[in-house]
């Protein structure tokens, strides 16, 4: 019996014996379709069908690369849909289709795409202020924006860096985070892993609750916004730190005005020559403030107002707040040590110095997790029991000893109780801070760039 002529003639992908003793597969060009194979219908979709020889005389441009594995796809989809024999083994196609971009070229292309994409990304942020939230997981309150354009008036038609450097000359104060967004110094910088955005001016005691927007240039004295809430963006209070001195934050202001004036009055280190900069810079704040009719929140009122919401002081004495029901006392319970018990168990940590030395403090570790583990075990059981406030509590303590060494164990209490309160923006800050947690003073994002 003769053999018929394949449909696919000399670029058949079938090498089977079977195949072969029944169809002939001569060139295209100079066979005939038989009338009896030939189908109007058929012969349109073999000519649309890609073999690998097409591809392998193709260029490889970037555009064949991307819509390759589609085509395969699309070829095993309509041999399965239609129901018919396959007479294309797929899987040594798709093998060979992909072997043809496979390797280091085809990565270095891949790669560049990926991070073209994230460029685009940020670049597109950049427009607005959704990148504060994007990039600091908080957004910021009203007096905020208002306080930058009051500090455009210091110093107009003047960009933003050259507002930055005047308050830095004229006052030693660095504004920082959030503002050097406005002031446009991300617009320049290089794109940046996520935890250095949260880490960006956070010193060393700062809980995730905090925001730096203040420093006092060459210092460990820092102020910003307080969130007990991640999605807090009003009636914020603004709290006062010094890292070199202890991990205690004071409430010193119920908005970013005051904040300033607060700063002039204590941390600004005044002279007979800076005498009436101050006293100048006092009455434009003011005349600001009446002219714009902008309404602040004071500190008395906002701190009372949180007061009454404040489950436990904890170490950093700002205190935390979670949902408590009072009736059913739910939301919290006390941990089952004083807090001047729990600071007799970390003493070893303190005579023992620093906690950069990992191996001569491995028996000091040791000894303080066993004292600590019942506390920490009765935390967890609190959360269990919807104490969610409990463990929170313990974790900020930990982390206020300062104890790299319990960091570890910081996670495993506030992971958790951020989880359970829905705060899951808060456990980000927190895991990116104690990744790399330090005590330096140079914490800019933009230092990175000359390490």
């Amino acid at each position: 019996m003769p053999k018929q002529d394949c449909k696919y003639w000399e670029k058949c992908y079938q090498k089977n014996s079977a195949h072969l003793e029944k169809y002939n597969h001569p060139p295209r060009d100079s066979t005939a379709v038989s009338t009896a194979d030939y189908s109007p219908v058929k012969d349109k979709e073999a000519q649309k069908r890609r073999t690998t020889e097409d591809l392998k005389q193709e260029p490889k441009t970037d555009d064949s690369l991307n819509t390759l594995d589609m085509d395969v796809e699309a070829t095993v989809s309509k041999n399965t849909s239609t129901g018919e024999r396959k007479e294309i083994d797929t899987d040594e196609l798709r093998a060979e289709a992909l072997g043809n971009i496979a390797g280091k070229n085809y990565m270095e292309i891949l790669a560049k795409r990926i991070k073209f994409s994230v460029q685009a990304e940020y670049d597109e942020l950049l427009r607005s202020n959704e990148f504060i939230r994007h990039k600091f997981l908080v957004e910021m309150p009203p007096d905020f924006y208002d306080f930058w354009k009051f500090a455009n008036t210091l110093k107009k038609n003047s960009t933003g860096e050259e507002i930055l450097q005047h308050f830095e000359k004229q006052f030693q104060l660095q504004l920082v985070g959030p503002f050097e967004f406005l002031a446009g110094r991300f617009h320049k910088a290089k794109l940046r892993e996520p935890g250095d955005y949260l880490r960006h001016w956070r010193f060393f005691y700062d809980p995730p609750e905090f925001q730096t927007i203040f420093v006092r240039r060459d210092t460990g004295v820092h102020y910003g916004y307080w969130r007990d809430l991640p999605k807090d963006n009003e009636c914020l209070l603004i709290a006062r730190n010094d890292s070199l001195k202890n991990c205690k934050f004071e409430f010193i202001a119920g908005n970013v005005f005051d904040a300033f004036l607060h700063y002039l009055d204590k941390d600004f280190t005044s002279t007979p020559f800076t005498a009436t900069l101050v006293s100048s810079t006092r009455k434009s704040v003011q005349l600001f403030i009446n002219v714009n009719e902008i309404k602040l929140e004071k500190l008395e009122t906002l701190r009372k107002r949180r007061s009454a919401k404040v489950v436990a002081k904890t170490f950093h004495e700002a205190g935390i707040v979670v949902p408590y029901e009072g009736n059913t006392q739910v939301g919290y319970r006390p941990l089952i040590v004083s807090d001047g018990e729990l600071k007799k168990i970390l003493e070893p940590f303190v005579k023992a110095g620093s906690s950069d030395g990992d191996g001569d403090n491995e028996e000091i570790k040791a000894a303080v997790i066993e004292k600590l583990q019942p506390v920490a075990t009765a935390a967890n059981i609190a959360m269990d029991e919807c104490d969610f406030g409990t463990s929170l509590e313990l974790g900020i303590d930990l982390f206020c000893s300062g104890r790299k060494e319990l960091h570890s164990l910081v996670q495993s209490l506030l992971v958790p109780a951020y989880s359970l309160l829905s705060r899951p923006q808060f456990i980000a800050i927190s895991k990116a801070h104690t990744e790399q947690r330090s005590k330096s003073l140079k914490l800019s994002i933009f230092d990175l760039d000359a390490k």
